[in-house]
């Protein structure tokens, strides 16, 4: 399946239909995004890296695929555009008897990236066109490429989370020379809009838009995932807009966007 691309200045993005994911942010020369090396993209399973989406849930649920069906579907490109200074892709997303099978809900999702020389912005907007309102959660699965062995995310310290790998409310250390976060991790973080995460000699600033929490993410050495590629654990961190302490409800012709924006700050 050919990825889309999109160009501005000495910024590349490579979006792939298959789950409208990027796959790809290329900012003179330097990648800001992770994908494994074994990652299957011949569309037959979802894509590990770059963003996913997660749509209608997140995480597992008994009725459907780990993180609902967006990120195994192909999306329909709805418009592009470009400017001298900015490129824009947005590719869409309806229901269908496919979707209805596992979620029950005339929907209609759009996913619009808007690249700048050193800025990406995206935004998952989802709408109720139909006359029942429908309650879902959502996610921007972002994997980002840091050193881990040198990662420290200062705005985490002493903030309360929900640590899902020991099912406890827990609170990220405090004070300079605490591990932020330590890994394995997966922390949903009520609230958390900002972030800041090093990545080489350059600051990538995360800001969260429409969501509930950040979810902090990375399965660690011992993570037995057969589409990571060995020691690729220790390439990334996940940062995720996401909507997932409580379900946003739509009623009929409501809208809602969730989204993340990611600055480059030398």
């Amino acid at each position: 399946m050919s990825p889309l691309i999109l160009r501005c200045a000495d910024s590349q993005l490579t979006v792939s239909p298959f789950g409208a994911q990027a796959l790809s942010w290329l900012v003179a020369g330097e990648e800001r995004l992770w994908l494994s090396l074994n990652a299957d993209l011949d569309g037959h399973r979802p894509i590990r890296g770059g963003v996913p989406l997660c749509f209608p849930w997140f995480g597992n649920v008994a009725q459907g695929p780990s993180h609902g069906f967006a990120r195994t579907r192909v999306w329909q490109v709805e418009g592009q555009s470009q400017t001298a200074d900015r490129a824009k892709l947005v590719l869409q997303l309806k229901h269908d008897a496919e979707t209805e099978s596992l979620w029950p809900h005339p929907f209609r999702a759009e996913m619009t990236y808007t690249l700048e020389a050193n800025r990406l912005h995206m935004a998952l907007t989802v709408a109720n066109p139909g006359t029942q309102p429908f309650s879902y959660t959502a996610a921007l699965h972002s994997y980002l490429r840091t050193d881990t062995s040198q990662l420290r995310l200062a705005e985490l310290a002493g903030l309360p989370y929900h640590d899902k790998l020991a099912n406890a409310d827990c609170l990220f250390e405090d004070g300079a020379n605490a591990a932020l976060p330590p890994i394995p991790v997966d922390a949903i973080v009520p609230g958390l809009s900002h972030c800041r995460l090093a990545q080489g000699n350059d600051i990538l600033q995360i800001d969260n838009q429409g969501h509930d929490a950040a979810v902090i993410w990375n399965p660690g050495p011992d993570h037995g995932i057969g589409d990571v590629h060995f020691g690729g654990e220790q390439e990334f961190i996940c940062i995720e807009s996401a909507h997932t302490l409580t379900p946003i409800t739509l009623a009929t012709g409501q809208r809602h966007t969730l989204s993340q924006t990611l600055t480059i700050n030398a």
